[in-house]
């Protein structure tokens, strides 16, 4: 039930077209943060594809040169005729022209070191790479090795080889050493970003060649992906590869697809999927700016416009109660338009105020005149009783006699009437229990004989009835229990009458005048009183009812609906 309250609330109504409005201003922040993201992500992976680009390039460049000059040693004969001082000193010249190269050696056919720019190792000389030495002695004219660690330059590097000798006669290979370091100097200082690795595989491994603060999580390109890279021979990019971790992987194929570059974007919060994406400036601060201004519009429209309202809601509550001298001062600090409609209030129920005391003037004046009315018609009703008392003390006992003693009953029933009006607080109204007691005695004083002793009763509920009920029910009771004095008790001296006024389960009242005496004559129906008493019926809109009581008397009672009844000052429906 309290939804449609909700719906309504002014409140909920406002912030909910503030969010409305503000909504699309978020939208297009996300849209835009995450456009941005994907710019940037697309501008991380081609930095990543360039720094690989690059890297393969120079590797392959220091490569080709390499093989160039040992193209160009091999053409001019060093080291057949030459002693080996010379020779070295000629292969270090060469050397020195070329910072990626950190080493020449010569080797004859049985793997022994003719000449070289490095001295040799200790350990004696031996091939630095010996599946390289096979490979040419069986026939490849030109080769590179895997990543080794270089014996005599005590660096990583590539041996860049070629074959001595003739097709049919092997005579050793020239091995130039490119140092990895070296080769990719520019490429780690400038375009490699920030958290990337640059390493160099083979078949048998990984040599990382940038030191990064943790190792690789892999230690060699598993074999399916290394089988279509060498198919492909182009650089293939790997996004979340499983083996390494859900790293980002960009590997490019050297001479033959035996070698290649590497370059590796780890996982983690500058390099995954969010690599580059601005979530505070994007999302987070755009949302908070958007339910700020949803909070604060729901702190202003309570403090400077519902705060207000329920204020001035509880004053017309009490200017609906009657409490017209209230006045909104508070209202003096409110905003200019609750100001305004406080003051508009105010006016009202001044003008209200004046309204009502004209109007308690005007009620007053026209109670005074009701009043005066109803007791000039009760002190009227007076006199026509004395003028029959003084008609009937002239006339002698008979029916002339007690015709005017009934007809003085029955006006003095309407004074009493007017009488009980004029002393009541509110015109408007009879309380019909003290009036039916009143009446009652009255009747009973007049009626009954001195030597009867009739004892009286009245039964009513807490009822005010308007005259024009209140006049035809006393009539009635004035009848009913006049004849019960007349008939009930002729041949006893005792007895009791009760008079009823209740309000059935039917939503009908009844009066009822009952008596424990002779019962219900035969001619009951007939005369005066009967006939007034029928009367007084269809004045009420009702039906009357005769009937023999439980102790044999009679009962009559007239059933009649009620629209309107008067309680402690409230009205209720009795429809």
């Amino acid at each position: 039930m309290a939804l449609p309250h909700i719906r309504r609330s002014l409140r909920l109504q406002l912030v909910a077209i503030l969010a409305i409005a503000l909504t699309p201003l978020l939208t297009l922040s996300i849209i835009q943060g995450a456009v941005e993201f994907e710019d940037e992500r697309r501008e991380h992976l081609q930095t990543l594809d360039a720094a690989s680009a690059i890297a393969a390039e120079e590797l392959d460049s220091a490569l080709q040169r390499a093989l160039g000059i040992s193209s160009a040693i091999e053409e001019g004969g060093y080291g057949i005729s030459r002693p080996r001082a010379e020779c070295d000193e000629a292969l270090a010249r060469i050397a020195d022209n070329d910072p990626a190269i950190s080493n020449i050696t010569l080797i004859n056919a049985y793997g022994q070191i003719e000449c070289s720019v490095l001295p040799p190792p200790e350990e004696g000389d031996v091939p630095a790479d010996r599946a390289l030495f096979e490979r040419l002695r069986n026939g490849d004219e030109t080769g590179v090795s895997r990543v080794v660690f270089g014996p005599m330059s005590k660096r990583p590097i590539l041996i860049a080889a070629r074959r001595r000798g003739t097709p049919d006669n092997f005579a050793g290979y020239i091995g130039i050493a490119i140092d990895i370091d070296a080769a990719t100097t520019r490429l780690q200082e400038d375009l490699l970003p920030e958290g990337a690795t640059l390493a160099l595989w083979d078949p048998d491994g990984i040599f990382t060649i940038t030191q990064t603060a943790e190792p690789l999580p892999f230690d060699r390109i598993p074999e399916p992906y290394l089988n279509e890279l060498v198919s492909a021979d182009v650089t293939q990019i790997v996004h979340d590869a499983e083996f390494a971790d859900g790293a980002l992987l960009l590997l490019s194929p050297l001479i033959n697809g035996h070698v290649g570059t590497l370059v590796v974007s780890p996982r983690g919060p500058a390099y995954s999927v969010w690599a580059g994406f601005d979530l505070v400036g994007t999302i987070l601060i755009p949302t908070l700016m958007w339910a700020l201004a949803i909070v604060c519009v729901w702190i202003a429209i309570d403090r400077f416009v519902l705060r207000w309202l329920t204020y001035l809601r509880r004053i017309a509550r009490l200017y609906g109660d009657g409490r017209l001298d209230i006045d909104p001062s508070r209202a003096k600090r409110a905003p200019l338009e609750v100001e305004e409609l406080a003051d508009t209030l105010a006016n009202m129920a001044a003008s209200l105020r004046r309204q009502h005391q004209e109007l308690e003037s005007a009620l007053e004046q026209r109670s005074a005149l009701l009043r005066e009315i109803h007791h000039r018609v009760k002190n009227n009703l007076q006199v026509i009783v004395s003028l029959l008392n003084l008609q009937a003390g002239r006339l002698p006992d008979g029916p002339g006699r007690a015709a005017l003693y009934e007809a003085r009953r029955r006006i003095n029933a309407l004074a009493l009437v007017h009488r009980s009006l004029y002393e009541a607080e509110d015109l408007r109204r009879v309380e019909m229990r003290p009036f039916l007691h009143e009446l009652l005695n009255y009747v009973s004083d007049a009626s009954q004989a001195s030597e009867q002793t009739v004892a009286v009763k009245v039964d009513s509920t807490e009822i005010e009835m308007e005259p024009d009920y209140a006049v035809p029910l006393a009539l009635f009771v004035t009848e009913a229990a006049n004849n019960a004095f007349k008939h009930a008790f002729e041949d006893r001296t005792s007895g009791a009458i009760l008079v009823s006024l209740i309000h059935d389960e039917e939503d009908m009242f009844e009066i009822a005048v009952e008596d424990d005496g002779s019962g219900l004559a035969e001619d009951a129906s007939e005369g005066t009183g009967s006939t007034l008493m029928q009367a007084f019926a269809q004045q009420l809109s009702g039906t009357i009812v005769r009937s023999r009581t439980d102790a044999g008397g009679t009962r009559v009672a007239i059933r009649f609906a009620y629209k309107e009844l008067v309680l402690d000052g409230h009205t209720a429906d009795f429809k």
